[in-house]
């Protein structure tokens, strides 16, 4: 709730220009309001990207001490989640490294299609971009799966181990996408089922205003957007989601902690045997 309330406040110009009556209804207007802003938006960025890998690493060393030390889930900053944050910024650079490789996996068939400038090459070119973009997302996954006890193993030898959890993983990598697809299908219909719940709540208390009103006049729908009816409900969907991101990233890092748990190199695992009944 903190990294989000932060986020809003140093983008709220922005939502202030894309609900401002004179910005919908003339596009330089709106033009003229995101650039006038723009230095405060890429300076959200400067700060939400160390702050949001600073709340990843406080609340992946509570979930993986739940898990690897069947300790109770505590909030804390210590040596386990320094080790996390060198853990974290690897992550990071093979995230950027897989970012800049699914751009090449697009650019080089488009690049052959515009070679050729044949309709029959543009369709050749669009298959292989579809092609190479499914099988470059299944490596990603499946490479991503490889090394993602990284945080389970660091926790659990105090020590940084990132490289390791490529022994740890072996047979076991298309286990955990095959988890991590389950689970996201779970959690996306539970985002689902709540997000629709709140939609209609609002839309039920938009209907007795909206009766009656010139549907588009911007400034009739703004009023409308900013009453209590809409607000209260949007404020307790943000935070409904932010509770079930955070209950998400807890089960995303179980198949991994598992593959952790189960390393037959671990001498230390029957000692919380309990963990994962």
């Amino acid at each position: 709730m903190i990294l989000s309330a932060v986020s809003i406040g140093l983008q709220w110009p922005i939502y202030g220009a894309m609900f401002d009556p004179a910005a919908m209804e003339d596009p330089l207007v709106m033009e003229a309001a995101m650039m006038q802003h723009m230095g405060r938006v890429l300076l959200g960025y400067a700060v939400l990207i160390p702050l949001g890998l600073a709340f990843w690493m406080i609340f992946e060393g509570a979930n993986q001490r739940r898990y690897m030390r069947a300790e109770g889930f505590r909030l804390r900053l210590g040596g386990d989640e320094w080790r996390l944050l060198v853990v974290g910024l690897i992550w990071f650079v093979l995230l950027i490294g897989l970012y800049l490789g699914g751009i090449i996996a697009f650019i080089v068939p488009m690049a052959i299609a515009a070679a050729t400038g044949t309709g029959e090459g543009a369709m050749i070119g669009g298959l292989l971009t579809f092609i190479l973009a499914l099988a470059y997302m299944i490596f990603a996954l499946w490479l991503c799966a490889r090394f993602s006890p990284a945080a389970a193993l660091t926790v659990r030898d105090r020590s940084i181990r990132f490289g390791q959890a490529w022994r740890v993983t072996k047979g076991k990598a298309w286990t955990i996408v095959g988890s991590w697809i389950v689970l996201g299908l779970i959690m996306s219909v539970v985002f689902f089922v709540i997000y629709m719940i709140f939609v209609v709540a609002i839309v039920a208390s938009l209907m007795p205003m909206m009766n009656g009103m010139e549907s588009e006049d911007p400034s009739a729908i703004f009023r409308a957007m900013l009453s209590p009816a809409v607000l209260i409900p949007g404020a307790l969907l943000v935070v409904g989601m932010v509770f079930l991101q955070g209950c998400g990233m807890h089960i995303f890092s179980g198949p991994a902690a598992l593959a952790a748990r189960t390393d037959p190199e671990w001498a230390d695992h029957p000692a919380i045997d309990d963990t994962f009944v």
